[in-house]
């Protein structure tokens, strides 16, 4: 597995539990192409390069939530510098306070040294099939 890339990962993971915008957005590629499909009520979006992905940051992560936390679960080379990894968000609704606990999983692509796309899946066969990887 591509040490750099799990660093990457883990570096990027740390920064949103952290809530900080620029630690998350400095291992992106400038045109990175973000897929959030488990966050949105109204589906799913295709955040487009580093602004965008401070809206979508500030919007998922910063403002509906008092805590959050995620955790890696797991996490797999995969072909074509892709990384698959598995989940775990906990949090607590700001104005709510309902406490939430989401499984996911995650397919990110790399170029030179930078994430270059993100998706998101609910169901671990799906990321699996994405990331190219046959269990």
């Amino acid at each position: 597995m591509s040490e750099e890339n799990v660093e990457i990962i883990l570096r990027g993971v740390e920064a949103a539990n952290r809530r900080d915008a620029d630690a998350f957005v400095a291992d992106l590629s400038p045109d990175v192409e973000w897929e959030n499909s488990i966050f949105w009520s109204e589906g799913s979006r295709t955040y487009r390069g580093i602004g965008e992905l401070r809206e979508w940051f500030n919007q998922v992560v910063i403002e509906p939530w008092e805590t959050l936390r995620i955790e890696i679960e797991e996490i797999t080379e995969a072909p074509d510098d892709r990384v698959f990894f598995g989940m775990l968000l906990t949090a607590r609704g700001k104005d709510s306070g309902v406490d939430t606990r989401q499984h996911a999983w995650s397919v990110q692509w790399f170029a030179g040294g930078k994430v270059t796309r993100r998706k998101v899946f609910l169901d671990r066969a799906e990321a699996l099939e994405a990331a190219g990887i046959q269990e």
